[in-house]
C-alpha cells in the first residue's frame, strides 16, 4: 500500500506543474496575439478628408431647342487638393460664383439631363475656374465637382 500512496504523491505535482505550463503557454499565445494587433492598429493610417469649398446652389435660366422656358437649379462642391486653393477659391467666391451664373445659362437644357451633360458641365466648370481668377493667378489644384442639387426643369 505504500507504493500506491507514492504514486499518488507524485501525481499530483506533476499535474500542477502540467497545469501551470499550459496556461503559461495560452497567456504567452494570447499576449503575442494582442501585440500584433495593436502593431496592425498603429500602422493602419485613416483616409484624409476631401478638402471641399461649398458653391451655394443657383438657379439660371437655360436656352432650349424649342425656345421653352426652362430652368438649371444646381449646387455643388469643389474637392480641391490643398488648402491655398481652397483659401483662393474662397476669397474669389463672389467673382466665380458670377461666372459661373453666366457660363450655366448658355447651357442646353435637353443636354443636361443626361449623365454625358452633367460630366460635361463638370469639365467646363473646372476649366472656367482654372481661367477666372485672373492672369497672375497661380495654378489651382482642382480635383472634380461633386453636385449635391441639379434640377433641370
Amino acid at each position: 500500500m505504500p507504493t500506491s500512496k507514492k504514486i499518488w504523491l507524485w501525481f499530483i505535482p506533476i499535474a500542477l506543474v502540467a497545469a501551470a505550463a499550459s496556461s503559461a503557454g495560452v497567456y504567452a499565445y494570447v499576449m503575442r496575439e494582442r501585440a500584433n494587433a495593436q502593431q496592425a492598429h498603429a500602422t493602419f493610417k485613416a483616409p484624409q478628408a476631401p478638402l471641399l469649398v461649398s458653391v451655394a446652389p443657383m438657379t439660371v435660366n437655360l436656352r432650349s431647342a424649342h425656345d421653352e422656358a426652362s430652368m438649371l437649379y444646381v449646387g455643388f462642391n469643389l474637392e480641391v487638393g490643398n488648402e491655398a486653393t481652397r483659401k483662393l477659391l474662397e476669397l474669389y467666391m463672389p467673382k466665380i460664383r458670377s461666372q459661373l451664373l453666366t457660363a450655366l445659362s448658355g447651357q442646353d437644357s435637353s443636354e443636361l439631363a443626361t449623365p454625358a451633360g452633367k460630366d460635361a458641365l463638370a469639365a467646363s466648370i473646372l476649366a472656367l475656374l482654372r481661367n477666372t481668377l485672373g492672369t497672375e493667378q497661380p495654378d489651382l489644384a482642382l480635383i472634380g465637382v461633386l453636385y449635391t442639387d441639379f434640377i433641370v426643369q
